[in-house]
């Protein structure tokens, strides 16, 4: 029986690793040629900004909000600003009128600047002034740029994110 318990264990055991650790499954070609469109349309009716618009506007002090769009379980690190609005993208329409005003700009920011970009359109859409973070938070670390943490703030030296 003890033989049998643990050849079970074993067999689940390499089930479960050869499931958690098989190639991730290419996106087809269809998914990302429409994906592509939508993103290149909502770039195309928004305002991208660049970090270092960020940093100017954070050096004058100007009142804006910073939106970090992220999901929950990405949001480790942030860009540290003492405006920080944290609202996954999933949820805005639900929550940014509960935690931005109409009349606030606002910085959206995420990982790469994609989910950014649908956000800040779709924020637009609602009424809000919205602009997009261009490259998201991989461009401020890539810029050297410190990120807040748990623990305090982090500078990130010589930081490039890997490319597929």
């Amino acid at each position: 029986m003890k033989k049998l318990t643990t050849l079970i264990l074993a067999l689940v055991f390499t089930m479960v690793c050869a499931t958690a650790f098989a190639a991730a499954p290419t996106e087809p070609a269809s998914i990302v040629k429409v994906r592509d469109a939508m993103l290149a349309k909502a770039n195309s009716q928004i305002t991208n900004i660049e970090v270092k618009d960020l940093i100017s506007m954070m050096k004058k002090k100007e009142k804006f909000v910073l939106l970090d769009i992220r999901e929950v379980a990405e949001t480790g690190f942030v860009i540290p600003s003492k405006n920080l609005v944290k609202i996954p993208r999933g949820l805005l329409e639900w929550l940014a009128w509960k935690q931005i005003k109409l009349t606030d700009k606002v910085v959206v920011y995420c990982k790469s600047g994609g989910r950014g970009a649908f956000a800040t359109k779709l924020l637009n859409d609602m009424g809000f002034k919205a602009v997009n973070l261009k490259g998201g938070i991989i461009a401020w670390l890539e810029a050297g740029k410190p990120v807040q943490t748990y623990i305090g703030n982090i500078k990130h030296v010589g930081y490039k994110y890997p490319k597929k």
